[in-house]
């Protein structure tokens, strides 16, 4: 491999580990989310004595307990599994490392060098059976969930991972079911060709919008979520983790909002086109790079300014109240209020540069148009965005469903695996086939 397909590959490795960054600010948006769905402030404690004690919306209060959970001591239970009870928190945690890797992140990149044509692909891996090794991989995830609470050899973290295996077995058929009538319409079970399809056509939520619904509610009880959290539903058996401290029990923590995240790119992924723009395509976007970015860059600023002014009206309605707190308030808010200005400032030069001088021309290689290389590496930039905020989308709907929803009974979600999922997928398999037959006129 040259210099270039060297780089390129080291940056797809990279973008695996995107679900893992995003653990501290899913817990952000978790408990914040909370707060505001609950009408309450959330976190809001301080360590940083500058600026009268910076917040950072939260995001020291999650440093402080990451801390906690690394110099916690590693208790091993005296009548403990060891060996099984050590490694169950690994297990979903690593399948949730090596599921990415299957994830297209971008469409295919075509460059030309000595004159000859170059092909990168947007994923690690392509393979032919992907999502097929994506549902196999998800899986294996609920085996840590089995094996921890078997290991712990307490009968409620047993309870939890025995209602954890029931949960797999209810909702991966209906998973897999709910999907296949987008399998008939696109003829692969390739991630890259499922995005490629809808690229083409239209998008998959618009097509199977039953699927859609289907498998985003399946994926939810996949996670363990509420109102699906019925292995560790507090009330009743506290949990597969009962046994666990310190950074093992932080493993299977983090594990659920890396899964969550996972969940929401494949969701971006099947069903929203992934990383693909509507009415801009690839090439779309290769010839227009400039105006593209200008406008992505607009958005951001208007987006900082936006979040500037929500912050001021905010800090100006808190200090009517009582607390004591409020000159620090003000100083943390107006500091971050000010970066925030700046910011959008800079993205608005930004995009009058990007729109001014950024003008890629093509060239006829081989009978193809191709464009140069960074237009090639500005356009996959682009399109991680665009698969990003999708997913962000998601996260948000995790979130919104866990505080507004009220947990489901153990019968009651079986009842709705089994009795209506599985019954609600396969007529819309049995209509899709159907329809595809008439449509194709058995081609």
């Amino acid at each position: 491999m040259n210099a270039v397909t060297w780089a390129f590959t080291i940056v797809k490795f990279l973008l695996v580990f995107v679900p893992l960054v995003m653990i501290p600010f899913m817990i952000v948006m978790e408990r914040k989310g909370a707060s505001l769905i609950q009408d309450r402030f959330g976190p809001n404690r301080s360590m940083l004595p500058f600026f009268g004690g910076l917040r950072l919306f939260g995001m020291i209060q999650n440093g402080a307990d990451g801390i906690k959970l690394f110099t916690k001591e590693l208790i091993v239970p005296k009548f403990v599994h060891k060996w099984y009870y050590i490694a169950a928190p690994m297990i979903p945690f690593a399948v949730a490392i090596m599921t990415p890797a299957l994830l297209p992140w971008f469409a295919p990149i075509t460059f030309e060098q000595g004159g000859v044509l170059s092909r990168i692909s947007g994923q690690v891996l392509d393979a032919d059976a992907g999502l097929l090794v994506v549902f196999a991989l998800s899986g294996l995830s609920v085996y840590g969930t089995v094996l921890g609470g078997w290991s712990s050899n307490s009968k409620y973290a047993l309870l939890g991972g025995l209602r954890s295996s029931a949960m797999m077995i209810s909702y991966e058929v209906s998973m897999g079911l709910s999907v296949m009538g987008l399998f008939l319409l696109v003829g692969s079970f390739r991630l890259s060709d499922i995005v490629a399809w809808q690229s083409h056509h239209v998008w998959g939520i618009l097509v199977q919008p039953l699927s859609f619904v289907l498998y985003l509610v399946s994926l939810i009880a996949e996670t363990g979520r509420a109102p699906f959290d019925v292995a560790e539903g507090e009330p009743e058996i506290v949990g597969h983790h009962l046994e666990y401290s310190a950074m093992r029990f932080g493993l299977f923590y983090m594990g659920e909002y890396v899964h969550i995240v996972l969940n929401s790119l494949l969701v971006a992924t099947m069903f929203l086109g992934g990383y693909d723009l509507p009415i801009l395509h690839t090439v779309g976007i290769q010839a227009h790079l400039g105006i593209v970015a200008a406008v992505i860059l607009v958005i951001f600023g208007l987006s900082a300014f936006g979040l500037a002014v929500l912050m001021r009206r905010w800090i100006a309605n808190y200090q009517k109240t009582n607390a004591s707190d409020k000159a620090d308030r003000r100083k943390e808010y107006n500091f971050m209020s000010a970066g925030l200005v700046v910011a959008g400032v800079l993205c608005f030069l930004l995009a009058l540069l990007a729109a001014v001088f950024v003008h890629p021309e093509a060239t006829t290689v081989g009978g193809e148009l191709v464009y140069p290389l960074w237009a090639s590496a500005g356009t996959a930039a682009v399109q991680f965005g665009v698969l990003f905020v999708k997913a962000l989308i998601f996260c948000w709907v995790w979130v919104w469903v866990r505080w507004s929803l009220p947990r489901f009974r153990y019968d009651q979600v079986m009842s709705l695996g089994w009795k209506i999922f599985l019954n609600l997928a396969l007529a819309n398999l049995l209509v899709t086939a159907v329809i595809a037959k008439i449509v194709h006129g058995g081609n």
